[in-house]
């Protein structure tokens, strides 16, 4: 094979696999690239959840404040009670005869005349709807003082309260679970300065500049006054080791092919060297045919000087003849050597 031939299939095999490691390269890296957006998009969608589950509760926690009142009325509505004098405590009797008193947490001024007359089972659908009317009426103004409370009250109560450390873990931990997010977290709860009111061991210091490509931010309560806002931070300390782990089928791949560019290394350099030795026994062949030739030619007419009759042979003919032919041979027995140790090599 010639040598450019060679060179020709060793450029043609080198471009093949540089493009079938960088395709490999890129698939990759497209897979980590996309993997991280899902990890991130994940996470700030447990993070809003979290955030939504914080302002649940905080509603729930002015709604139960009033929950007395909305009790009260309902009970004092169905049962027909009559207020004692002295503001917040009612008596109300049920048709089986049991006697109850209910406490009442807000003014009995705000609360409707809900007393109704014993009388007739049977009530007109009007005064059913005006009734049902007055009760929605009731309720919906209570409702809306506790959202007018909530937007007055809540900004002012530590953030300490208002997002409690263990339900911050807890919502964290579920939401990201219901992500499919299972790997460990470091979390704090900071204002709009970057103070941190609480924070896990594991979270470090206020300098969060290292923890750029692993940080994620939301805002708590979002519509706090901005000059009250709390964010909660969120960073995880196995984020490249989870997305990484995500490309471990490719291992496999890129080590076959690594061995595939070994083995095509070697034959390439075994190739130049079984031409370079092929050209060596050429040149090896070509210089012992003159080798022999010499010897063999000096032997032969040696040979036709002892036959000629014609030629008078003294005896220091003789002798130099001799010493020629025996030199000759020797010569002959040095190259058939160099031949049989050069046959040894592949």
């Amino acid at each position: 094979m010639k040598k450019s031939t060679i060179w020709f299939l060793a450029a043609l095999m080198a471009l093949t696999l540089i493009c079938l490691l960088y395709i490999q390269i890129m698939y990759m890296e497209s897979m980590i690239r996309m993997r991280d957006d899902q990890f991130s998009e994940g996470v700030r969608r447990s993070l809003y959840a979290v955030s939504s589950l914080l302002e649940q509760d905080e509603t729930k926690y002015y709604l139960e404040e009033d929950v007395a009142e909305v009790e009260a009325a309902s009970i004092y509505s169905q049962y027909g009670g009559t207020p004692r004098l002295g503001g917040m405590r009612y008596t109300f009797t049920t048709h089986s005869g049991l006697v109850g008193d209910v406490t009442v947490r807000a003014d009995p001024d705000k609360i409707y005349n809900l007393q109704r007359e014993d009388g007739s089972l049977a009530q007109s659908y009007n005064t059913m709807r005006e009734e049902l009317k007055g009760q929605y009426l009731y309720q919906k103004g209570l409702i809306d003082d506790v959202i007018i409370n909530i937007m007055n009250k809540a900004a002012d109560r530590p953030i300490e309260e208002r997002a409690d450390s263990a339900a911050v873990r807890t919502y964290l931990k579920q939401e990201l679970e219901n992500n499919g997010l299972a790997l460990p977290f470091e979390f704090a709860v900071v204002n709009r300065n970057g103070h941190a009111f609480y924070k896990t061991g594991g979270f470090g210091s206020d300098d969060m500049s290292s923890l750029d490509n692993t940080l994620f931010v939301q805002p708590l309560f979002r519509n706090d006054p901005r000059q009250s806002k709390n964010y909660l931070r969120v960073y995880f300390p196995s984020k490249d080791k989870y997305i990484l782990s995500s490309v471990k089928f490719l291992i496999p791949s890129f080590v076959f092919t690594f061995i595939l560019i070994i083995v095509f290394i070697y034959t390439i350099v075994l190739s130049f060297r079984q031409k370079k030795l092929t050209e060596m026994k050429n040149d090896f062949i070509n210089n012992m045919t003159h080798e022999f030739k010499t010897p063999i030619s000096t032997i032969s007419l040696a040979a036709q000087m002892l036959n000629d009759n014609s030629v008078r042979k003294s005896p220091a003919m003789l002798q130099h003849i001799s010493t020629v032919i025996n030199d000759e041979t020797k010569r002959l027995r040095f190259q058939v050597e160099k031949v049989l140790q050069m046959s040894m090599f592949d």
